[in-house]
């Protein structure tokens, strides 16, 4: 191992070589701290595979645009990393971090706040952004969305973000917005997992969903998340375009402005547990040309009261798109209101649903569902690995 120290803006930061693992060229640990010259180290793309930058206590500010293009390699990613280091973009005049067409690129363990959209991810010099990692960030308090992925004619491939947490943000409001309107940017084969994300309802919110999945986006997982005080819906997917179904398994929502989850199409719901959603726990209906259909709605616990429903299918007018399955829901109206919603039509199998509640649009039998199964404890249905 080397170690050597040069000079970044008249302050010295320290370079450690590590033991060579690609093309000859040795790896480096990059420390920097606030009276570094970080900006340069960070802006642009002269971080090579395999570097390590670790960015030490204190507060990163700076009003310029801080624009990334580093691309490491799968076997030897770049990774940008915390030790009580804290973003704070001085205005909201420019988004706090842009990373523009990075590869296999690992941002974790940083506070970012101010600026406008927390980091925004998008193509460019040539290249699409993909294989990024977002791990153990704190956004909060900035002007627009926390992550986005919506960059026009952007392919976004093997994303991963996990342990994130995500809180008041402002503009649009989303948490995670991924993919692009009409599918003019396509995020798949993806993960998003254990996040906190809340309070993306504040006054000057437009939207605020807590994840978005746009159309034509596919393959995903989008698992174990808690999602709360959201303005618009916890999860929202549209539909894959005939590509694999995104699966939305594990999450815990409650206290949305909206629906618990809205899903147009292709998608496997299962095992998320869902309460007092100002709305509907969960919704299917036409968004965006994605019409109900292809649809697994299974074990999912939702627990609603009056003016909400638990669950809700809307059936197009020429008919569901593929099979809607609903088998083993436990759907709880504390006021007896309306547990379940559903026309039918082919494709459409529900069994094994029960809880406390009516049954609107058709005639279902005790194997269907069951609504005298009362009330079950709250408490043990919510408490989830993300609030540890």
């Amino acid at each position: 191992m080397m170690k050597r120290m040069t000079k970044a803006g008249g302050v010295a930061c320290v370079v450690t070589g590590l033991a060579a693992g690609f093309s000859g060229l040795a790896a480096r640990e990059i420390r920097l701290t606030p009276r570094s010259d970080w900006f340069a180290v960070l802006q642009g793309s002269g971080l090579a595979p395999g570097d390590e930058v670790v960015l030490g206590k204190g507060t990163y500010t700076d009003g310029r645009m801080l624009s990334m293009s580093h691309r490491g390699t799968q076997e030897h990613p770049i990774v940008i990393r915390g030790e009580g280091a804290v973003f704070r973009r001085p205005d909201a005049r420019q988004n706090s971090i842009n990373l523009v067409g990075v590869q296999h690129l690992v941002l974790k363990d940083l506070e970012i706040t101010g600026g406008d959209t927390a980091i925004r991810i998008s193509k460019g010099n040539g290249f699409s952004a993909k294989f990024v990692t977002l791990e153990a960030l704190h956004i909060h308090h900035v002007g627009g969305e926390g992550v986005t992925c919506n960059h026009v004619g952007n392919t976004y491939e093997g994303m991963h973000f996990l342990k994130n947490h995500i809180h008041h943000t402002g503009g649009h409001g989303e948490g995670f917005y991924l993919g692009g309107n009409h599918a003019k940017a396509i995020f798949h084969s993806s993960i998003v997992e254990l996040n906190y994300i809340h309070h993306l309802n504040g006054p000057k919110v437009s939207q605020g969903d807590g994840i978005e999945l746009k159309h034509g986006s596919w393959g995903n997982i989008v698992r174990n998340n808690v999602i709360h005080d959201t303005k618009y819906p916890g999860i929202i997917v549209y539909g894959t375009r005939g590509k694999p179904r995104n699966v939305i398994t594990g999450n815990r929502i409650w206290n949305t402005g909206d629906q618990g989850i809205q899903a147009a199409a292709d998608a496997e719901i299962t095992g998320n547990r869902i309460l007092y959603p100002a709305a509907d726990g969960i919704h299917s209906k036409i968004h965006q040309g994605a019409e109900p259909g292809n649809l697994l709605i299974r074990d999912n616990w939702i627990r609603v009261r009056k003016g909400s429903r638990g669950l809700r299918i809307n059936k197009p007018p020429k008919g569901y798109s593929g099979p809607v399955v609903l088998d083993g829901n436990r759907l709880e109206h504390e006021d007896g209101g309306v547990a379940l919603r559903v026309a039918p039509g082919k494709g459409l199998a529900i069994r094994g649903n029960r809880g406390m509640g009516r049954v609107e649009g058709m005639q279902l039998g005790v194997r269907q569902w069951d609504g005298s199964a009362g009330l079950t404890d709250v408490d043990a249905e919510i408490r989830h690995p993300a609030l540890k």
